[in-house]
């Protein structure tokens, strides 16, 4: 007996379900101003139905965009999967207390998986994303400095790969600037991350999430 085809839907979410586990739907909320590369991101990788990118605003304190996470978050109900983005220093925080911060930030987010059943992984770049961006280009350590003085060694080293960073325009950009250094990008954070459980150094989660997303890429692309 010949079972017929299943009728396709046209929810994209429904689309998912279909071709692996729920849990692979997928938020990420990041500041406003590198939406532009994680969005650039999902469209390279075709992860569209699967991944949605939201921003908040990065002139809050650390632990109100936290809040506007969690509240993103709960208005978006069909994903399983959050990654939260932040950065340490921002426009407004020049330098926060970064261990009491993440502290609490850690404990919302405990709160948050068990209330709502969901993955919420919180990825923190100290001192900031364009730390991220630098790790495409080579492997620094700044541990020998004064922790005061990370951001604007980090922001001289960046200029030399990305000139006027900063500006509204290279923003966009970032993701096309970067990506064919992206697998330089996971090393130099990975270790990094080892480093920071010896001494205090500059580092990024972030590679955790390109990890996951080039995963999903593999298993529902390639």
């Amino acid at each position: 007996m010949v079972v017929p085809r299943k009728e396709r839907l046209s929810d994209s979410f429904e689309r998912i379900s279909n071709q692996g586990s729920p849990r692979d739907l997928t938020l990420l909320v990041c500041p406003v101003a590198y939406k532009d590369y994680f969005q650039g991101m999902v469209n390279h990788l075709e992860l569209g139905s699967k991944v949605v990118v939201e921003s908040i605003n990065s002139e809050k304190a650390f632990n109100l965009q936290l809040k506007d996470i969690v509240e993103t978050s709960l208005q978006a109900k069909t994903h399983r999967r959050l990654f939260a983005l932040l950065d340490i220093y921002n426009s407004r925080n020049k330098e926060i207390d970064s261990a009491s911060q993440i502290l609490e930030a850690q404990k919302l987010v405990k709160i948050h998986n068990h209330s709502n059943n969901k993955i919420f992984r919180l990825l923190i770049s100290n001192p900031s994303f364009f730390f991220w961006l630098l790790l495409h280009f080579k492997l620094v350590d700044y541990s020998a400095l004064p922790e005061s003085k990370w951001l604007h060694r980090m922001e001289e080293e960046l200029e030399e790969f990305i000139p006027n960073f900063k500006s509204a325009k290279t923003q966009k950009e970032y993701f096309n600037l970067s990506y064919s250094h992206i697998d330089t990008a996971i090393k130099n954070s990975q270790r990094l991350q080892f480093l920071r459980t010896i001494r205090q150094t500059p580092s990024s989660d972030i590679h955790e999430l390109v990890v996951y997303l080039l995963k999903l890429h593999r298993r529902y692309v390639s």
